[in-house]
């Protein structure tokens, strides 16, 4: 193996440790720092290769990426919420839902919802789950117009987390992965050995895959900041019964409402007169004939005690013997 070929292998074996070291979470900025110094010493090694200003661009332009997706307060802010909405018309609920969510420049991106039959009183049970996505200024005016429009918002939950030093730690280790896969890429151009082919091309999809997944990572996290999740679910509760006023606002509808009041208790009368009259009737009947049946008692019994003393005294009038005789 020539000088040329021994340089690249260490160059090669100095670019494996270097990318062991981005990984670690321990001391990213000084494993960016390692990169830029040691990949000047690969390519003057490696035949004199000098960077082009295109990949000078790239460097520059992962440094300045670093506070991308953080806000003007210097916070990244990741918002999930949560609303309980009861109502007595899930069907007209859901619909209402979707409407206010695109009043408010929200979508939906789950949706699990169960409309049931409608009953005797009108309504109609059932039960809805939806998952909406809202710019973080949008939610306190969505759940607004839920309360107001929907039904009533009989609970809520809300959970707001700060996810800068996760945005900013992810930007670094992407940083590292391009530089490093830029290197390595360069490394391959150079090599002749097919070990030293092999293993430069292993180093770069492993690289890769991981460049893959910190860039998933990062659109993750940045679609959380940049749009609140809020869960609706919509509760059945039955109506509640309706209560009408017993007077009116006005004179005339206070005469009204008392004339049905007492055509109300005249006609409650009048149907229990018809339900109890054929008791009456026999209870009537039944306190003449014993009213009767007394009185002629009483008319008698003076008669008989009157006629009583007159016969009496008849007889012994007759019976009296004559003293002169």
């Amino acid at each position: 193996m020539g000088r040329h070929d021994t340089t690249a292998a260490v160059a090669l074996t100095i670019l494996v440790g270097l990318g062991v070291s981005a990984c670690s979470s321990s001391d990213d900025s000084a494993s960016m720092s390692e990169s830029t110094i040691v990949a000047p010493e690969a390519r003057s090694g490696g035949g004199g290769a000098e960077e082009s200003p295109a990949d000078l661009a790239t460097a520059g332009d992962s440094a300045t990426s670093l506070t991308s997706g953080i806000d003007t307060s210097g916070q990244a802010l990741a918002t999930t919420a949560g609303v309980t909405v009861t109502t007595p018309d899930i069907r007209r609920a859901v619909d209402d839902t979707l409407t206010a969510v695109r009043r408010n420049d929200a979508t939906v991106s789950h949706a699990d919802v169960n409309i049931g039959d409608e009953r005797d009183d009108g309504s109609v049970d059932g039960s809805g789950y939806l998952v909406v996505k809202v710019p973080p200024t949008g939610l306190e005016p969505l759940i607004t117009d839920l309360g107001s429009t929907v039904g009533t918002v009989s609970g809520r939950t809300q959970d707001t987390s700060d996810v800068t030093d996760q945005l900013v730690d992810l930007e670094i280790r992407i940083s590292v992965e391009r530089d490093v896969i830029e290197r390595f890429q360069l490394l391959l151009t150079q090599a002749t050995e097919f070990n030293d082919i092999v293993d430069i091309e292993r180093v770069i999809s492993e690289r890769t895959i991981s460049l893959e997944q910190l860039l998933a990572s990062q659109r993750n996290l940045e679609n959380r900041v940049e749009m609140s999740t809020l869960t609706i679910s919509l509760q059945y509760v039955a109506p509640a019964p309706e209560v009408t006023a017993a007077a009116g606002d006005t004179i005339t509808d206070a005469w009204h409402t008392g004339w049905d009041v007492f055509v109300g208790v005249l006609f409650s009368i009048g149907l229990v007169l018809a339900v109890t009259s054929p008791f009456l009737v026999t209870a009537a009947v039944v306190l003449g004939a014993l009213w009767f049946g007394g009185r002629r008692r009483r008319t008698n019994r003076p008669a008989a005690i009157a006629a009583a003393p007159l016969v009496t005294a008849r007889d012994e009038e007759f019976a009296a013997p004559n003293p002169e005789a």
